[in-house]
């Protein structure tokens, strides 16, 4: 879950200390609190938290993930849901 650990460290950086160990990724998204030390914030829909995906992809793409990626969690309509997505598997 990509979104799950942007609280401990950026996605980036376990993707690539992970490398071959990934093979199937949900897409989730985070949103930290600016003013909890903690880690504290809310769950978002892709692409409207903390995570950076066009940085994200591009580890992705590093250690040559060729695995699935599905959404989880969010309330967009599929539609929505569907653009957010190709957004990020085109690195944007």
């Amino acid at each position: 879950d990509v979104g799950n650990h942007v609280k401990y460290a950026a996605p980036e950086e376990w993707t690539l200390a992970l490398g071959p160990l990934l093979s199937k990724l949900h897409a989730k998204d985070f949103k930290l609190s600016l003013t909890d030390p903690n880690g504290g914030g809310t769950w978002e829909n892709i692409r409207g938290g903390s995570v950076c995906w066009p940085v994200a992809r591009q580890a992705l793409e590093r250690i040559g993930h060729n695995g699935w990626l599905t959404i989880e969690g969010g309330n967009c309509s599929l539609e929505e849901h569907s653009k957010r997505l190709d957004l990020i598997i085109a690195g944007k």
